[in-house]
């Protein structure tokens, strides 16, 4: 195993101030959700960072849940992760006309992040 890491690659850091674009996304069962997506004015064609924004109600474990998937995708993105390779290790389900689906909202946050 010697290309095994012992570390990550090192963080992304973002400046204090940045391009932020906020997207409006409807989960398959009709949900509305809108995530705010922040990008490194050094490279604005690459996502650097998600937040949720709102969608679920408030308090919920779903909202919590999206709101800790959308930090650790962020951090995923910040140590150099492209948003493809995220997508792609998700699961998918086969949806009734032969094609796939994301399997989770994670998944769905991950393909919003690469339409541009």
């Amino acid at each position: 195993m010697d290309d095994y890491r012992d570390q990550p690659e090192p963080r992304h850091d973002l400046p204090t101030r940045r391009l932020t674009e906020t997207r409006k996304i409807t989960t398959a069962d009709g949900h509305t959700v809108y995530l705010s997506l922040g990008y490194d004015p050094r490279d604005p064609n690459r996502p650097r960072e998600i937040f949720y924004s709102a969608g679920f109600k408030s308090g919920s474990q779903l909202e919590f849940m999206v709101q800790d998937a959308c930090v650790l995708i962020s951090l995923l993105l910040q140590h150099g992760h492209m948003p493809a390779d995220i997508a792609k290790s998700l699961s998918r389900v086969e949806q009734p006309d032969t094609s796939f689906a994301h399997g989770s909202i994670v998944g769905l946050i991950t393909e919003e992040l690469l339409s541009k």
